[in-house]
């Protein structure tokens, strides 16, 4: 039941990651005449080109019967409300709804929920590693060839120098970074309008449980095809973070600066960021 669970609520979360790919993609090319070209539009283009994948093979080896833990199933559960709410907000406002929702919550009730966010993230982490040395001390004790040559199988503990761990680990970092910027922006927000994104701090949630799934993938052994595209995920997340940081500290002129107000038409005569010359 639990390989069940997770098998297809990667599936899931792989589709829908592609799904807003594809559709960044689109809008980048479709938009970039009279919008300029969107650094972030790229970047989560990029991210997608990684994630999405990623969850979809990892969503069928586990389905294929490849093990899994409780951990696994924890960081699955709770990432599906913020990605959830993230798809339906997208989808919302392509069949041309409000799309975006602002949320009044207060700051106690915003700090209880990272507070109890970091709590459950830090538990799983140290369960997943615990778990690991545990095994690890187990066949130490246990077994007369490690005691006697001093050695242990790479399947009782974390091998820290495969690829897979280090790719894991690198996007871990590079990820929660981005949630961190997120947060951020979230926060100011709050205390120059006294209003939450909805959007935000779901794309917020989203970046900080895609940074735990990483770092339990990060103790299992990853191949083939997951291992390819985790390999392309370290790129894409340093230029995402750096855009996302260069958006934070306001020192970019992208589509945030740039909102697109009434229906998507091109104008008359191009934007002076679209490096097109005026025509007379």
């Amino acid at each position: 039941m639990i390989s069940l669970v997770i098998g297809l609520s990667n599936l899931a979360i792989g589709l829908a990651y592609a799904g807003l790919g594809l559709l960044s993609v689109w809008e980048t090319i479709s938009l970039h005449r009279y919008r300029g070209w969107s650094r972030f539009g790229i970047g989560s283009s990029l991210m997608a080109a990684s994630c999405g994948p990623h969850h979809l093979v990892h969503g069928w080896h586990v389905l294929q019967g490849e093990s899994v833990s409780w951990q696994m199933l924890a960081v699955t559960l709770i990432g599906l409300p913020a990605g959830l709410t993230f798809v339906l907000l997208r989808l919302d406002t392509m069949w041309g709804g409000q799309g975006e929702r602002l949320v009044t919550a207060s700051p106690d009730r915003a700090a209880m929920l990272a507070g109890a966010f970091t709590i459950v993230a830090s538990m799983l982490a140290a369960g997943v590693f615990a778990q690991h040395g545990a095994e690890a001390l187990w066949r130490v004790v246990c077994t007369s060839a490690s005691l006697a040559t001093g050695t242990l199988s790479a399947e009782s503990g974390i091998d820290s120098a495969s690829i897979a761990f280090v790719t894991n680990v690198f996007v871990t970092v590079t990820y929660g970074m981005v949630g961190w910027y997120l947060a951020d922006c979230q926060v100011r927000r709050y205390l120059a309008n006294g209003i939450w994104s909805l959007s935000g701090a779901a794309l917020t949630g989203v970046f900080f449980t895609c940074a735990q799934m990483h770092l339990i993938d990060a103790t299992t052994q990853g191949e083939g095809w997951m291992l390819v595209f985790d390999l392309i995920g370290i790129p894409a997340s340093v230029y995402f973070l750096w855009v996302v940081k260069l958006v934070h500290n306001d020192s970019v002129m992208d589509w945030n600066r740039r909102p697109l107000v009434g229906a998507a038409a091109a104008p008359a005569r191009p934007s002076p960021w679209s490096g097109e010359s005026p025509q007379h």
